[in-house]
């Protein structure tokens, strides 16, 4: 020790701990810095369903033990909660790659214990967290999710009625009603009401556009990447499955594979399938196709989310696929994981 700054620190021993907090506090944002870099995912290519499963479940481990030493380290800091709602939904996502419920258990204790602790104004956080957590684990909704769904909303908005999470909240929870039009038009004329951005209320107002297509034909054309015509219309007497997806998206491309199994699946049946790329280039996406095997048609213009296709469909969310039945109705707006027990029902209609 510097003998000449003894006598100073034993004066000022206040100003010895505020540099030392000052120099806890540098670590802290760089090793919280360090922790959102992760945020960028694997920087590898990847092909196929099992190296992707792989190279993500190394890549969440890293996060993981990133996100537990940060917390362990700097339990205090501003950041603490940031980390536990991403850790959080880190083993969330654990969960569903390797089938284990305790990830999901272990999840919801995490924000249950934060909520014990967390300063005022981020309880907010931590509950929305919560209730984003129990429609994450929801895959074919029943009576008891929705009403359940719709009790923690109503929760919500009462305690936090200002905050600009109770539309989108909303919005979401609305997503479950996709077989009761009418409750959903409900829920999102209610979610309209207090929207407060633009943006959410053009998604709003999508959804409730699509809401009209249920039910009945809707009307999709238009030219392959390789310049062939396609028209829906064509494949009635056919259940038909058209595939909202582009290459940049991650979940996309696992969708690509479940509609490709579909299709495979139902090879023998009267079976259409169809996507609609939004790729900015022909390039991106005949190398996704081709990876991956795709031969069924795939419609592109290369404007993305401005294609009026795209946009005279009120799609804004990838991956999304729609399923028609034999006379070239539209039966559902977003098949998730029923959707082979969908197509098979379908197919046995007359």
């Amino acid at each position: 020790m510097n003998l000449r700054l003894f006598p100073a620190l034993l004066l000022f021993p206040w100003m010895a701990l505020a540099q030392s907090g000052s120099g806890t506090a540098e670590r802290a944002e760089a090793e919280w810095n360090a922790v959102l870099a992760l945020e960028a995912g694997p920087q590898t290519e990847i092909r196929t369903r099992d190296q992707a499963r792989k190279v993500s479940l190394e890549h969440l481990a890293k996060q993981e033990a990133g996100l537990r030493d940060f917390l362990r380290k700097y339990p205090e800091t501003p950041h603490a909660v940031d980390a536990q709602l991403r850790l959080a939904a880190l083993l969330t996502t654990r969960s569903d790659l390797e089938g284990n419920p305790a990830y999901f258990q272990a999840a919801l204790r995490l924000l249950n214990d934060a909520l014990q602790s967390a300063p005022a104004d981020r309880r907010a956080d931590l509950e929305f967290a919560r209730i984003a957590l129990s429609m994450r684990r929801i895959t074919v909704p029943t009576e008891a999710d929705r009403t359940a769904l719709l009790s923690q909303m109503s929760g919500f908005q009462k305690l936090y009625p200002e905050d600009r999470r109770v539309a989108a909240l909303m919005t979401e929870v609305a997503t479950l009603f996709d077989e009761e039009p009418r409750r959903k038009e409900e829920l999102l004329k209610q979610a309209l009401m207090v929207a407060r951005t633009p943006q959410l209320r053009a998604r709003i107002e999508d959804d409730m556009r699509r809401l009209t297509f249920l039910g009945r034909p809707v009307d999709i054309r238009g030219v392959t990447a390789s310049g062939t015509q396609v028209d829906l219309s064509a494949a009635r007497g056919k259940v038909a499955l058209v595939y909202f997806f582009a290459s940049w998206s991650a979940p996309s491309l696992l969708g690509l594979e479940e509609v490709e199994y579909l299709r495979k699946t139902f090879a023998r049946e009267p079976l259409e399938v169809i996507g609609v790329s939004l790729d900015p280039s022909r390039e991106i996406l005949e190398a996704t196709l081709k990876a991956r095997g795709i031969s069924w048609p795939v419609l592109f213009d290369g404007q993305g989310w401005k294609s009026p296709l795209v946009r005279s469909l009120a799609i804004n969310a990838l991956p999304t696929l729609w399923v028609f039945d034999r006379k070239g109705n539209l039966r559902t707006l977003n098949a998730k994981t029923e959707s082979e027990a969908l197509v098979r029902a379908l197919l046995k209609e007359k």
